[in-house]
């Protein structure tokens, strides 16, 4: 629990930098012009759920040990909560966030997969747009 709480927070920083940068900039890549309309779309929606589902899994996450009814440190340093919630509210939070995680792992996945099909069978190097120069020589 201590090292889950303790990525959780390291997780919940780097989700609110990329949030702020999303909203301050938009969306970190934009639709290719080889893509057909329905990958379009798609890759409109899947950004936008990843950007959303983030901060959702991280917040129900933290909602969870908030409300949990014992006492949670982060890496067993870092105080999370003084553990005085309510088990059966702790269970549901839990519950929530379990489902958060997993629906965020099949966008992610997807998301993965999608990006692979515009590489190797679209060609148009969706890969290395997105991968710095020094790994272009492995794509």
């Amino acid at each position: 629990m201590a090292t889950h709480a303790g990525v959780g927070l390291i997780l919940s920083v780097v989700v609110l930098f990329w949030t702020a940068i999303y909203l301050r900039k938009g969306p970190a890549g934009r639709a290719g012009p080889k893509l057909p309309g329905w990958a379009k779309r798609f890759h409109g929606l899947n950004h936008r759920v990843l950007q959303i589902g983030l901060p959702v899994m991280v917040a129900t996450g933290a909602l969870a040990g908030l409300l949990a009814p014992f006492a949670i440190h982060a890496f067993g340093v870092v105080p999370i909560n003084p553990g005085v919630g309510s088990r059966s509210l702790h269970e549901l939070a839990e519950e929530v966030h379990e489902i958060a995680f997993d629906t965020l792992l099949i966008v992610i996945v997807l998301h993965g997969v999608f990006h692979l099909w515009r590489h190797f069978l679209l060609k148009d190097n969706a890969l290395r747009i997105m991968v710095p120069k020094l790994l272009h020589k492995y794509l």
